[in-house]
């Protein structure tokens, strides 16, 4: 592999790792260490064993026990941390359960969500159903966006929420600021060092013996404001992004069990030669139509060019799916292992939330693509060619 393309590969593999694991433009970026890679169905890491380097694991259920001296990056169906880590938890999945851990700052997202230990840093968590269990300290601010939120921890800084119903029965020695509410509880454990500022539909249930060291400050929310009105189109917009995404998994497992021999090849041309097939790909993008366009419109014949803009279209679609697959093959491809299921879905998610970050991530899916088109490309004017 030439040093180009070893440098290209080194930029995409980074920035696929980090899609997976992380959501973009949430999380920080890592110190670049020694790291583990767990990847496969069940992934564990248990006491007493101490991990000594930065820890990426991805799975149907990662479960995370051992001491880690580094960072802890975790996605998975089921993830469970409850391990002393000297750096940042950043975790994705369908079930997170943070339990009696140790880190600086975390940073998790999750449809059902549970956070719980002792934390340096800030936290900021995402999810349908997020609980902070009692005795979670939390040293700096905090950042929640939930459905349901229910919060008993011990906040030194300022707590922010945005969510539906909040249920606040915890400390925080800051201010409470809680945005775009359907329902506020306030418990009578309940200690809030500053203000209490809260917008929602009504005024929150406050327990008499919630202490409150600042002022109160209610906003009402409109039946229909701003933010209501652009709720449905960002919904719709949410929900096409994730049909999109369906749709080219199913493309990416059609095209992997279909034709496996044949995807292993294209790929490993684009790990192999990154810049070669990038150049192909942009230059096969921009000249086939056009030729196609000439050739309509001179003594060529129209039918020709016709079926040329129709097979272009066919590979162009084809292209989107394959890119999910190279993504999968230069994230893993130091490993030397064979392509898995979760190693194609990881690498397929990856693509499209690389795709989200501006400029930096728009330039890395456009050449993994532009680069899958080209080796693609290649590959059946090659085959067409050997069968003529």
């Amino acid at each position: 592999m030439e040093k180009n393309d070893k440098k290209m590969m080194a930029v995409v593999r980074g920035a696929g790792i980090a899609a997976v694991f992380v959501v973009a433009a949430s999380f920080a970026v890592p110190t670049v260490r020694a790291a583990y890679f767990g990847t496969g169905r069940n992934v564990t890491l248990d006491a007493p064993a101490v991990v000594d380097q930065n820890v990426y694991a991805a799975g149907t259920d990662v479960s995370v026990s051992a001491p880690v001296t580094g960072d802890v990056f975790a996605a998975g169906d089921v993830v469970y941390i409850s391990s002393r880590v000297t750096g940042d938890i950043m975790a994705l999945g369908s079930t997170v359960m943070i339990q009696g851990a140790e880190a600086q700052d975390v940073r998790v997202a999750a449809a059902n969500l549970t956070v719980g230990g002792a934390f340096s840093g800030e936290l900021l968590a995402a999810g349908a159903s997020v609980t902070v269990t009692p005795g979670t300290t939390i040293a700096k601010d905090s950042y929640i966006a939930a459905s349901d939120l229910s919060f008993d921890g011990d906040a030194s800084g300022t707590l922010y929420v945005m969510g539906g119903t909040v249920y606040f029965d915890g400390t925080t020695r800051g201010n409470l600021v809680i945005k775009n509410a359907k329902e506020v509880t306030i418990g009578p454990d309940a200690m809030i060092g500053g203000n209490l500022e809260y917008t929602a539909p009504r005024a929150a249930s406050i327990a008499q013996r919630a202490r409150i060291g600042g002022t109160t400050l209610f906003h009402q929310a409109q039946t229909r404001d701003a933010h209501n009105a652009w709720a449905p189109f960002l919904a719709i917009l949410t929900l096409w992004w994730l049909v999109k995404l369906a749709i080219i998994l199913a493309g990416a497992y059609l095209l992997w069990y279909a034709f496996k021999k044949d995807v292993t090849s294209i790929a490993s041309r684009v790990v192999n030669g990154f810049w070669k097939e990038l150049l192909r790909g942009f230059l096969v993008a921009v000249a086939l139509p056009i030729a196609s366009v000439i050739a309509i419109f001179t003594v060529i014949g129209a039918l020709p060019g016709v079926v040329a803009l129709f097979a272009y279209a066919a590979v162009m679609i084809a292209a989107v799916p394959m890119a999910g697959i190279v993504s999968a093959t230069i994230i893993w491809s130091r490993r030397k292992e064979a392509l898995r299921w979760y190693h194609i879905l990881l690498g397929t998610i990856a693509l499209p939330i690389v795709a989200l970050v501006p400029f930096v991530g728009w330039i890395v899916a456009c050449a993994v693509y532009l680069a899958s088109f080209g080796a693609l490309t290649l590959f059946l004017s090659e085959r067409i060619m050997k069968r003529s």
